[in-house]
């Protein structure tokens, strides 16, 4: 059960809910002093740094480098794992082509998603792929490594994968369409688990 909790300090009041602040009004009575007219940005100019805020830094450039090391190696093996299986299946019936080119694929890691593609969405397809993605990881077990996507160039259709506890890779299909209205919109196809090679 939550508590609604009221914090009456001096000037500002707050109502918390498990922790979080979810209301907060400036009780003193009278006029406003001009200065709470300005940004806090026009306020305090230190903590804007012109650095942080142009560009994203990517999951690789911050993380432990023998973390990063350990997903980057689990998502090549899962390229490698989809292509020999794509490979396997094209010779078994040499009038199919390969369904998927390593060299046609963009690996983004997962904490970098939003940064390099979502974002350079309108809003109504990046809603779309937000909630088609969020299905796909929603197969994510404890112990299994985190995410990563791989965007066909044509950004158009995307794989999540993610090695599993088990050293298997999972792999689930999202592609792009049109809707009714020629709106940009995101569907998941099907998920498969690909068995460890060894």
């Amino acid at each position: 059960m939550n508590k609604k909790v009221i914090i009456g300090i001096t000037t500002l009041a707050a109502v918390v809910i498990s922790g979080t602040v979810v209301y907060a009004a400036n009780t003193t009575a009278g006029p406003t002093p001009a200065d709470t007219a300005r940004s806090f940005t026009e306020k305090y100019p230190a903590v804007l740094v012109p650095e942080a805020s142009s560009k994203p830094i990517p999951y690789k450039e911050f993380s432990d480098p023998s973390v990063y090391s350990k997903l980057e190696s689990s998502w090549n093996k899962a390229v490698q794992t989809l292509d020999q299986k794509h490979a396997k299946g094209a010779n078994q019936d040499s009038k199919q082509p390969a369904m998927f080119a390593q060299e046609q694929w963009d690996l983004i890691a997962g904490p970098d998603i939003e940064a390099e593609f979502e974002s350079r969405l309108n809003r109504n397809e990046a809603s779309s792929f937000n909630e088609v993605f969020t299905t796909a990881t929603r197969g994510l077990k404890p112990g299994d490594l985190m995410y990563a996507l791989l965007l066909r160039h044509n950004k158009a259709e995307a794989k999540v994968v993610w090695q599993r506890a088990n050293g298997d890779i999972h792999v689930s299909h999202l592609r792009q369409s049109k809707d009714l209205y020629g709106n940009a919109v995101w569907s998941l196809l099907g998920s498969e688990e690909i068995a460890s090679a060894g």
